[in-house]
């Protein structure tokens, strides 16, 4: 089943895998459609073909170029990123299942880091519906166990109301996989354990770790 993702007038093939989704809402994010955290989730899980960039769209200037504050207070831009497959992850210190998926999160870190691989770890931001203090972020990251491995940072809040109304989902957590050459992979919508599969299985078709002609496994299945 597929139907087409409307961005500034770019359409796309997305294919639609239903499962139990958990997940927390951000009632500052802009309302859409899939506010549900039981929504649909939405993938593109099939392996990229050698020399065909074009069959994924690229990232939204808008998000791939907005400054990402890293704790100790330097920036960067997902753009600068570009040659290394990059898992971005939405999630709040207030969110359980942003907090139950995270072991998975350093699992997929360690096996491919060496790869070019990264995890980033966006704060959505606070109760209080403001940013993330950044020592808070610090602390939260250092004091995790298993300790965390890969980048917690957090970014202007229309950054993430852009992805939100990207992934047509207003709730955490939520992941956007991008490829080398910065083209969107997958939107990847809630969490549990459906989820965390579906995340894992889009990481390795994009990592090459999955045959390109293996068809998707069931939900729940690892």
């Amino acid at each position: 089943m597929k139907f087409f993702l409307t961005n500034l007038g770019l359409f796309i093939v997305f294919s639609i895998a239903l499962s139990s989704l958990s997940g927390c809402n951000d009632s500052t994010a802009p309302t859409t459609a899939g506010g549900n955290a039981a929504a649909t989730n939405t993938n593109i899980t099939s392996k990229q073909p050698a020399g065909d960039a074009s069959t994924y769209p690229p990232l939204v200037s808008g998000i791939a170029n907005a400054d990402i504050e890293l704790t100790d207070g330097t920036k960067f831009k997902i753009a600068d990123r570009k040659g290394k497959v990059l898992l971005v992850n939405l999630w709040g210190i207030w969110c359980g299942p942003c907090r139950a998926e995270m072991p998975h999160l350093v699992e997929l870190q360690a096996r491919y880091r060496d790869q070019g691989f990264q995890v980033i770890g966006l704060n959505v931001g606070d109760e209080d519906q403001q940013l993330e203090d950044l020592d808070k972020i610090k602390a939260f990251g250092d004091n995790n166990k298993p300790q965390i491995n890969y980048e917690l940072v957090r970014a202007p809040r229309e950054t993430t109301n852009q992805i939100y109304r990207l992934a047509n989902f207003d709730a955490v957590p939520m992941s956007l996989l991008i490829d080398r050459d910065g083209h969107l992979r997958a939107v990847l919508r809630g969490g549990g354990t459906e989820a965390v599969s579906q995340i894992k299985e889009s990481v390795a078709r994009t990592m090459g770790d999955v045959p390109e002609n293996t068809s998707r496994s069931a939900p729940g299945s690892q």
